[in-house]
């Protein structure tokens, strides 16, 4: 009767749609072929079970032989049955256990970008700490050691123009170290190793560093992001050439100002015309040798890829009505129009010279207007970069996380 007993319990088992393979997690995987085949089996040995005649008990050997022989088959098919189950719910548990798996490895790399994201290495905390270290003595040496700002300029820059071109050239941007900006910290140079004595020269270079570059800091958006190699020396090459002007003008003690540059000590007042004059000339000198090595000699380099100062602003401002007006001539007037509002460009930041070279005071307010832009830029890149880069790596995650779930419901 136990027997009997254990198939009807079967007819209450919950009859489930073909489709369904799992009810729960921790309960019980139900199959309605092998189900419904236990039940047909059950009913039939039942139903055999019921109709027993009288005649049958007159051979009780064959009656219990068949009996027996119902039992022993509906109780394999009972095994079968949960053997099959069971292996079910262990391929279940091993794609649960890899899917599981899949899951913690993708969660630990993403761990480690966001990781990467948020660290810096070795060179870059050094190099905070050195950039750090180059404001103060900045500071000291403005305040109160002003005849060697110049040679610390001199010596800051040829020690981060080495990094500059390595980098550059590895990157592809060698065509960026003959841009205006380094042109201009080069003519600073020559005026104070070899012609500190030129008027032109120095009139020429107060011009460029308190225009062009002064207003890039602005207009390119450079970045005081002191941890960077590559943002901090872009940084001090368009502070420090207005900044050791600054100082030679107003700093310096005119006395050694006479003796070590002549040619500020003779300026003692602001030519408005002999400025653009002089500065007209040596843009001139510039632009020539530039669209001569750069533009003509590098063209194919230029058409596969190459980048440039003028194929960047051209992407950069094709947006604009400026960008599209320029776009949308013919060659080679692009070229020349960019070289036009890029002269134009300089001497309209250089018109205020007349009040940066006499009054110190909206001179010094003017630099810290400009250092306080950088500053700016570096803070926002800190938080648009790293922002963005960790939305990034979320975003990832959740689509990988979407894919697992697909191939968990497949």
């Amino acid at each position: 009767m136990s027997s009997v007993g254990s198939f009807e319990s079967l007819d209450e088992l919950p009859k489930k749609s073909a489709s369904t393979s799992v009810l729960d997690d921790d309960l019980y995987i139900s199959d309605s072929e092998s189900i419904n085949s236990l039940r047909s089996r059950s009913h039939s040995f039942n139903m055999g079970y019921e109709n027993l005649s009288v005649f049958d008990l007159f051979d009780p050997y064959a009656l219990t032989t068949d009996f027996s022989r119902k039992v022993k088959l509906n109780t394999a098919n009972l095994k079968k049955f949960t053997k099959k189950q069971r292996d079910k719910l262990k391929a279940r548990d091993e794609d649960f256990n890899r899917l599981k798996g899949q899951l913690l490895k993708r969660l630990d790399k993403f761990n480690d970008r966001v990781t990467h994201i948020t660290t810096t290495s070795k060179t870059e905390k050094l190099f905070y700490s050195f950039a750090l270290l180059q404001i103060f003595v900045c500071g000291v040496l403005v305040g109160e050691y002003q005849e060697w700002f110049h040679v610390y300029y001199s010596v800051l820059f040829l020690c981060l123009m080495p990094v500059r071109f390595s980098t550059y050239y590895k990157r592809g941007y060698q065509y960026f170290l003959a841009d205006l900006c380094y042109y201009v910290n080069i003519l600073c140079l020559l005026f104070i190793w070899v012609f500190p004595e030129s008027q032109m020269l120095f009139i020429s270079c107060f011009s460029f560093a308190f225009g062009t570059l002064s207003f890039a800091v602005i207009t390119w958006r450079n970045s005081l992001v002191l941890h960077s190699i590559e943002k901090t020396t872009s940084s001090m090459i368009h502070i420090t050439p207005p900044l050791t002007m600054y100082v030679i003008v107003h700093q310096i003690d005119p006395e050694y100002q006479l003796v070590r540059f002549p040619g500020a000590a003779k300026t003692a007042s602001w030519n408005f015309y002999k400025g653009i004059l002089y500065t007209s000339l040596f843009y001139l000198v510039w632009q020539s040798m530039y669209h001569y090595f750069i533009t003509i000699k590098r063209a194919e380099k230029i058409k596969q890829g190459r980048a440039t100062s003028f194929e960047y602003l051209r992407k950069a401002y094709s947006g604009n009505a400026l960008g599209k007006a320029v776009n949308s001539l013919p060659e080679p007037l692009p070229v020349v129009a960019f070289t036009l509002i890029q002269f134009g460009y300089q001497l309209l930041t250089m018109s205020l010279c007349p009040l940066w070279f006499r009054y110190k005071l909206l001179c010094t307010l003017f630099l810290a207007f400009i250092f306080i832009a950088a500053s700016y830029n570096g803070a926002t890149y800190y938080v648009d970069y790293y922002g963005k880069k960790f939305e990034k790596e979320v975003i990832t995650l959740r689509q990988e996380l979407t894919q697992l779930q697909a191939k968990k419901e497949d």
